[in-house]
């Protein structure tokens, strides 16, 4: 008679089975060992490593704690824990390389590259080209930028920016302005100057700080007597001088216009148009719509002197026109209502009476009041293009 299995016996044989058959058994099985190993290494890091107090220090390499300095002293020196901390935290040896790929040498396969990197080669010259051609315009300045602080509106070229925030010599749309009148500054916090005196002061205080901004203002002030100041046009043309050398781009147009018109008028300087022809040409070069206007208008006021400067005069009346052409292409008014005139009268550029006509209706969609007489003068040119068809 066989002797009956014992039941521990029968139960271990059917776990044993069981796990060879079932293995996501026993891959749960491995997480848990696992995860009750991470947790006996995290209790274990709560009790000091030698005295089984409270611990407060880890060591560098997290697989044992101390309560004190005292007994990680104890481990490091006397228990060699030291050499055993810096093999853990050593780098893992990096893999040797694997070998380089074999490399087939033969005829490189056909493609159209190539022609893709000509093509481009060629749209970016075109691009170029296009650039250099019509700059993109720059802000008048640094500080005053492409737009008003507060509403983010671009500025018109057509209407001049005068608002001059003096407290932070930063310029604002002439809505945003009657907006602040006797408010706190929406971009320093300031409050609002309660006489012209503190507007003076405010603005010396940039100047002794040589914003090229507060210099332009100033000698603005000294040129038509403004906040107090007695007119000095040495003064401003100095200061004027030192704006313009700072790169803002209206200050080169105030001072090109006082060279072009001379002592005329009371001004301060004697007639220079080669000198108002450099300053224009500065100003047109960063792409401003009113430099290229004044840089067209003192080209076609040149005149040469003898029969040898025929050419020279051919010359800058082309350059006069693609001046003027570019401003109008910027929005500026003055330069549809110049344009037209040149297009009628065939100054500098063959004679095209609708062309004329249509450059002489855009500015006539403008708002008016943007010059002296606007209305009057966009009548007359519209009664002569009639006239002329």
């Amino acid at each position: 008679m066989r002797a009956l299995i014992s039941p521990h016996r029968l139960i271990a044989v059917v776990l044993l089975v069981t796990r060879e058959m079932d293995p996501a058994l026993e891959k749960k099985k491995r997480e848990y060992e696992a995860q009750k190993a991470r947790t006996k290494e995290l209790l274990a890091l709560k009790t000091c490593t030698i005295c089984g107090e409270l611990s407060k220090l880890r060591c560098p390499c997290k697989t044992t704690a101390y309560c004190s300095v005292a007994c990680q002293k104890v481990d490091w020196r006397e228990r060699g824990h030291r050499k055993v901390c810096k093999q853990i935290r050593a780098p893992a040896p990096t893999p040797p390389s694997s070998p380089p790929k074999q490399v087939f040498y033969g005829p490189a396969p056909r493609s159209h590259a190539d022609e893709v990197r000509a093509r481009i080669a060629a749209e970016h010259e075109a691009a170029r080209a296009r650039r250099e051609a019509n700059p993109e315009q720059e802000p008048t300045s640094a500080r005053f930028g492409a737009r008003c602080p507060i509403c983010y509106e671009d500025w018109d070229v057509n209407i001049p920016r005068t608002s001059l925030m003096f407290c932070c010599c930063r310029r604002i749309c002439s809505s945003c302005y009657e907006q602040l009148v006797k408010e706190p500054c929406a971009l320093c916090g300031a409050p609002w100057p309660i006489s012209v005196k503190e507007c003076l002061v405010r603005l010396l205080r940039h100047v002794e700080n040589d914003v090229p901004e507060a210099l332009h203002k100033l000698a603005g002030a000294y040129l038509h007597g403004e906040l107090g100041l007695k007119k000095s046009g040495k003064k401003a043309v100095r200061l004027y001088q030192r704006a313009s050398d700072a790169g803002v781009v209206e200050a080169m147009l105030d001072l090109g216009r006082l060279y072009d018109k001379g002592n005329g008028n009371e001004r301060p300087v004697r007639l220079d148009r080669t000198k108002a022809l450099e300053l224009f040409r500065m100003a047109a070069d960063t792409g401003s719509s009113s430099g290229q206007y004044f840089l067209a208008l003192c080209l076609t006021g040149l005149k040469s002197e003898g029969l040898d400067n025929q050419e020279k005069d051919e010359a800058e009346r082309k350059e006069a026109f693609r001046f003027m052409k570019l401003s109008a292409e910027q929005g500026k008014m003055a330069a549809h209502l110049l344009l037209a005139r040149m297009y009628l009268t065939g100054f500098c550029v063959d004679k095209d009476l609708v062309e004329a006509r249509r450059l002489c209706e855009l500015a006539a969609a403008r708002a008016p009041n943007l010059v002296e007489d606007w209305d009057e003068k966009v009548r007359e040119l519209r009664t002569t293009i009639a006239a002329e068809m």
